[in-house]
């Protein structure tokens, strides 16, 4: 039996050979899932090129001109699609493999040199298929990497602005640029106090995402809100850790400051995320926080008087108001309450005798209509002294950085 009858015998099985190949790499390989390209549309080009393979093959002929379009289809979708180059060339070598034991199970055994016969020319289609994948795909990859990007900083701003969006114009964007839209996903936004160059922040994103990269189980959005850097990426588990270990490595600019919003269920979902994060940045900037990674959960107070500057001036004229007919008063509330209500503390931090606490601490006790120095941890005051440093440098009327 030659192998052009062996190939009519391949022909017939062609739809459980496509399906056989389909199952090797679906989630098998890398890049080979739903959330880049449709099954259904996967079989459809494995069988193409499978029966190109077997022709070829039966026909004792190499691969020219059209032959070569399905294969150099493939290596467009797959660039399209962001399967990794890896996948591509190892699910060829794949099917390659099976169809060696396919051809030689088609018929009686074949001898050593049928063997090789059947080798050589099955490697030598398949070299010329991977060929025309590889240069269509690398051709691909560059024309559609500026335009993917563009994409996926699109759809960063419109998520992050609020805008009501299709949730199946989500998921095909993300598609394209190869993120899974279905699982959850947080917003990340970074900036140095005063703002960074468009160059610092570059290199800023390059230290941090190369730091996080080997974690993230899809791509990397990445777009901008005002001045700062917004990242929209695939929640794990640790990322305020991750985030930290990443900020003090070296090369990034001191003060730098990273907000971390809350995790959504699914991307679309995620511009909630998104403007929790730049919330949590701007309190991180204005606070001057000592850790690098400001998690919104922690900054919710910070973040509601930052929103109401207004009524936040308004509290702070309120209660803090009567307390700046002396200079000291206020510093000394806050020096206080932040050493536990101790007075042997809070004189030794402002380098001042005891007494001389105290005597301010009666005042201040009579100018807040309060008894006694533990009626002074309430929530007002606590509250107002936190909006007088949100608020110190800039004017109660003006927009919030971000």
């Amino acid at each position: 039996m030659d192998f052009t009858q062996r190939a009519r015998i391949l022909l017939t099985q062609l739809e459980d050979i496509a399906a056989s190949r389909v199952a090797a790499v679906w989630e098998q390989l890398p890049g080979y899932d739903d959330a880049r390209m449709d099954v259904a549309d996967l079989a459809d080009v494995v069988a193409r090129n499978v029966r190109t393979l077997i022709m070829a093959v039966a026909e004792r002929r190499t691969l020219q001109g059209e032959e070569l379009a399905p294969a150099a289809a493939l290596g467009e979708r797959r660039a399209i699609q962001g399967v990794p180059v890896e996948g591509v060339v190892a699910s060829w070598h794949a099917a390659e493999r099976d169809l060696l034991e396919r051809f030689a199970a088609a018929g009686p055994p074949l001898d050593t040199i049928g063997l090789m016969d059947l080798s050589r020319r099955l490697a030598a289609v398949t070299d010329a298929m991977i060929e025309a994948t590889l240069d269509a795909y690398r051709a691909t990859r560059t024309e559609s990497a500026g335009h993917l990007d563009q994409i996926a900083t699109d759809l960063v701003s419109r998520l992050a602005g609020g805008e009501p969006l299709d949730p199946a114009d989500v998921e095909e964007r993300a598609r394209l640029v190869g993120v899974q839209a279905q699982q959850p996903h947080r917003g990340v936004a970074i900036d140095l106090p005063g703002g960074a160059s468009p160059l610092a922040l570059a290199g800023a994103r390059r230290i941090i995402v190369d730091a996080i990269r080997p974690r993230l189980r899809s791509r990397l959005l990445v777009g901008g809100m005002g001045s700062a850097l917004l990242l929209v990426l695939a929640d794990i588990d640790g990322i305020g850790d991750l985030l930290g270990r990443a900020a003090v490595r070296p090369g990034l600019p001191a003060g730098l400051v990273i907000g971390l919003g809350q995790p959504r269920p699914r991307l679309g979902e995620v511009g909630a995320s998104c403007r929790e994060a730049l919330s949590a940045l701007e309190a991180g900037l204005r606070m001057k926080a000592d850790r690098a990674v400001v998690p919104f959960e922690r900054v919710i107070p910070e973040v509601l008087l930052i929103g109401n500057p207004l009524d936040a001036t308004r509290l702070t004229e309120t209660i803090l108001g009567p307390l700046r007919t002396s200079p000291a008063l206020v510093t000394t509330l806050r020096v206080h309450l932040a050493n536990g209500l101790s007075t042997r503390a809070t004189a030794h931090q402002l380098s001042v005798h005891e007494n001389t606490v105290s005597y301010r601490l009666r005042r201040i006790l009579q100018l807040l209509n309060a008894e006694q120095p533990a009626d002074l941890v309430r929530p007002d005051i606590l509250l107002a002294l936190r909006a007088d440093e949100l608020m110190i440098t800039e004017s109660a009327d003006a927009p919030p950085r971000c």
